[in-house]
């Protein structure tokens, strides 16, 4: 009997083992499933709609691109014209064109039949016309919010990097940093720019603020984020083309310097505060909705273990 008991419960255990092994496989492969099934769905191939090749969206919009076209400008309005009826009459809500910049001609053909200027590149130009005359005009706007990061560098000395830029309209001690490219994370932003500007290789630590505010470069939003950084490096190799000085400077100079603006002096007041409180700003890797990715989300986490 003893023997029958240790049987079952050998047995019960490894069907247990055995499902939970197969709820990890479809865990695991859900996300790889959903994406190809994704990259299927959003690289079909163009359709012939009214004249043109385009492809749909679940919006009822459509894209045409010109980098394929090879048409006379007369023969591509006719197109387009007789296209904007067949459009208008199944019920094509919005339609984009991004003209490449080999097809510049067609530009003033599409402003002629109302489309609108959407947003530019340096190969093309994107253009779009809201078709429905009884709804209000549902196109997303073109993305109006420049994102900058600062690097707060803080060494065992307790000194922050600090810098002088070279082109200035008042001369002033700040934080090395600039201008996120396409696709970067704040974190690598911060580093690639303290590296750049002065020599000093770091690693990410925390997400120290962030600054919004309106009405800045080209009439956009601006968000400035500071990321307190750990040294890798401490000797500085200045960037000529870009800074005028560099130096670490004694985190208590710095807060009463008379050459710190104070915002900056309100940055470093706010890192202070939160070393003391023992909490930072930092970022974990999160599933997405879609499950065929992780994205950063940054969070308030205590540093008391860390």
């Amino acid at each position: 009997m003893s023997g029958s008991k240790q049987l079952y419960k050998l047995l019960m255990s490894s069907a247990t083992l055995l499902k939970k092994t197969w709820c990890l496989i479809k865990f695991l492969h859900y996300p790889l499933d959903f994406q190809l099934k994704h990259i299927r769905m959003a690289s079909k191939s163009a359709e012939l709609y009214g004249n043109f090749h385009a492809k749909t969206d679940i919006y009822k919009g459509l894209t045409i691109e010109t980098q394929n076209l090879s048409l006379s400008d007369e023969d591509f309005e006719n197109n387009l014209k007789n296209s904007l009826m067949d459009w208008i009459k199944t019920g094509i809500r919005g339609v984009w064109f991004k003209v490449n910049i080999a097809n510049s001609s067609y530009v003033p053909i599409l402003v002629k039949h109302g489309f609108l200027f959407h947003h530019a590149k340096t190969s093309y130009v994107m253009l779009t016309r809201w078709l429905p005359a009884d709804e209000p005009n549902l196109l997303p706007q073109y993305p109006y919010t420049h994102i900058g990061v600062g690097g707060m560098v803080i060494n065992d000395k307790n000194q922050v990097l600090t810098i002088q830029e070279k082109y200035h309209q008042t001369p002033h001690w700040k934080l090395p940093g600039g201008y996120s490219n396409p696709g970067e994370d704040f974190g690598d932003t911060a580093r690639r720019e303290v590296f750049e500007e002065t020599g000093i290789e770091s690693k990410f630590v925390s997400v120290v603020a962030l600054r919004h505010h309106h009405k800045h470069i080209f009439s956009c939003s601006d968000i400035y984020i500071v990321c307190h950084l750990k040294p890798v490096n401490e000797t500085i190799t200045k960037s000529n083309e870009e800074i005028a000085k560099c130096e670490w400077m004694d985190i208590e100079t710095y807060r009463n310097h008379p050459k710190v603006t104070e915002f900056n002096r309100f940055i470093m007041d706010a890192f202070l505060e939160s070393q003391r409180l023992k909490t930072s700003i930092v970022a974990s890797s999160v599933l997405s909705f879609r499950k065929d990715c992780y994205n950063k989300v940054y969070h308030v986490q205590s540093t008391n273990d860390s």
